[in-house]
């Protein structure tokens, strides 16, 4: 599953070198450059959301015990002490994670702008 997105870039970007050489036989052909490469802008804005969604969740549910390892370890607070504000403690923690989800977010919404710009450019053509 981890190639998935490897062998469909490849086969769009493929498929969209070959369209854009056959461009200089028929003009048409820009649609079908435009278009793949809408299809691919779409399938990483989805595939990141995917990502998002399953596996960054379960990254950040590791780091959080990380992070409350690091709290016990250092001494700071004591084992039972942190279990009973765990709640404080994770919203600590999301707090201190919040610049990666706005990074995660401003990724996937770029995908999905650039989309959107070989949207218009199949319009407009």
């Amino acid at each position: 599953m981890k190639n998935v997105p490897y062998i469909v870039t490849a086969v769009l970007i493929a498929l969209t070198a070959l369209f854009a050489i056959l461009n200089k036989v028929w003009e048409g052909f820009v649609y079908f450059v435009l278009g793949s490469l809408l299809l691919l802008a779409l399938f990483w804005g989805v595939w990141q959301t995917y990502l998002y969604f399953t596996e960054y969740k379960e990254e950040r549910a590791e780091e959080f015990k990380f992070f409350r390892a690091k709290k016990i370890g250092e001494g700071q607070i004591a084992e039972k002490e942190f279990d009973a504000a765990e709640k404080e403690y994770l919203k600590l923690f999301n707090k201190s994670i919040l610049k990666d989800k706005i990074i995660k977010w401003g990724i996937i919404a770029f995908c999905f702008a650039i989309a959107a710009a070989f949207l218009m450019g199949m319009i407009l053509y």
